[in-house]
């Protein structure tokens, strides 16, 4: 990965709060964990599959907006203590205010996709967690709800949860325990990512269940189908990916503003996810 810096290109929030959750609340301890891997939204290293049809800012601009948004609706959650995973190197400016203050951070370690997802869920579990659900924020339409509803998955007879996503990865992972071996064996960056996690379950012999569907945005074709879910969800509530989309594309149909090079790249399908 890239080393460059660079200042965001949208204004989050300045009022920091020193205060972040603890492990306890009213005596008992926090037993559910949601782990927020992602990338500093700095133009040139997130999004890089939406340019075109984005410019390399635009695409760090709304990609800071899905980040925001994606840590607010992840706030809402009671009784579940945040993490925020950033692969590095992160800029010296990136917020800790609101809504980030509601998240212990660390840096992403490990070579592939499944090195850091391992650690970050190892990390979880070291600290006390028992359920650990790990999400990225780049599926817009992903909630609290929906989060709430893999802790009770994996509370109920589930080792693994996913939310499958409709470029055949996965926008949610969940675990019940600190085992490394889901990670193993998996074709990251592919459309046979979640069919090779289902496989590995099997191998284990685990039990795992799947949340419904959803989409993230990595490509033109998701741009439009974004505007498409603005126009027709009120919840998520994600107010800052919705200006924006709403912004470059309008709020009708047609396609994307501007000159021949906003022609949209290649058709989804080809890689998957975490981290930004």
């Amino acid at each position: 990965m890239g080393s460059r810096r660079g200042r965001f290109p949208v204004e989050w929030g300045r009022n920091a709060l020193p205060g972040v959750p603890s492990i306890r609340k009213g005596g008992r301890a926090l037993e559910d964990a949601v782990v927020l891997m992602a990338k500093a939204p700095v133009a040139g290293r997130v999004k890089t599959r939406l340019c075109p049809p984005l410019r390399p800012g635009e695409s760090a601009a709304l990609f800071a907006c899905m980040l925001g948004d994606t840590a607010d609706e992840m706030s809402t959650l009671h009784r579940v203590r945040r993490y925020l995973f950033l692969d590095p190197p992160v800029p010296a400016d990136f917020p800790r205010g609101e809504p980030f203050s509601a998240f212990e951070r660390f840096p992403q370690r490990g070579e592939d996709l499944g090195d850091r997802m391992r650690n970050a869920a190892a990390t979880a579990f070291r600290r006390g967690a028992r359920r650990v659900v790990i999400v990225g924020a780049d599926c817009p339409a992903l909630s609290a709800g929906t989060v709430r509803r893999a802790f009770r998955e994996l509370s109920t007879g589930a080792s693994f949860v996913f939310g499958p996503s409709t470029d055949g990865g996965f926008y949610l992972a969940g675990l019940s325990s600190p085992d490394e071996r889901l990670f193993q064996g998996i074709r990251w960056s592919t459309a046979e990512v979640l069919r090779n996690a289902a496989a590995r379950c099997r191998i284990l012999s685990a039990p795992f269940s799947f949340l419904p569907p959803g989409r993230d945005v990595d490509t033109g074709e998701d741009l439009l189908a974004l505007r498409e879910w603005v126009r027709t969800h009120e919840r998520p509530a994600c107010p800052r990916t919705r200006e924006w989309i709403t912004g470059f594309l309008g709020p009708g149909g047609g396609g994307f503003p501007g000159s021949p090079e906003r022609t949209p790249g290649p058709p989804r399908g080809s890689r998957s996810r975490r981290g930004g």
